[in-house]
Parts: structure tokens; C-alpha cells; sequence
């Protein structure tokens, strides 16, 4: 019993880490506009991304690298 209980959650585990993931788009930002407390931040896309007016996204700023003199 305790062998197929524990078969049954490795199955199940397996089946939810693929749905943890979340998609990445490659996007510029092209404007940003600040109003007060608010910002709005304008951004061109690739043209397959399955972004639409008004989705709410989680953006991640790109670390930019020290560069060091002699």
C-alpha cells in the first residue's frame, strides 16, 4: 500500500512541475511615461508573443555588467 501511494505522488508531482513555468518574451521597452505615483511603460514585442492589451506581466530589469579600468 505504502509503495503505491508513494508511486502515485512522484506521478503527480511530475505532472505539476511542468505547469510551474512561466513564459518568456523577448520585448524593448520603447517609452516610459511617469504620471504622478504611476508609470506607464510602453514595449515593442516580437510578433508571435501572446501578450494582449491589458495583461498584467512581471517584468525583470537586466543586470548590466561593471566594466573595470586598469
Amino acid at each position: 500500500m505504502k509503495k503505491v501511494l508513494a508511486v502515485l505522488m512522484v506521478t503527480a508531482f511530475a505532472f505539476c512541475v511542468g505547469t510551474a513555468f512561466a513564459k518568456t518574451e523577448k520585448c524593448t521597452v520603447k517609452t516610459v511615461a511617469v504620471e504622478g505615483e504611476k508609470a506607464t511603460v510602453t514595449m515593442e514585442c516580437e510578433k508571435d508573443a501572446e501578450l494582449k492589451e491589458g495583461d498584467t506581466v512581471k517584468v525583470r530589469a537586466q543586470k548590466k555588467k561593471v566594466v573595470e579600468g586598469c
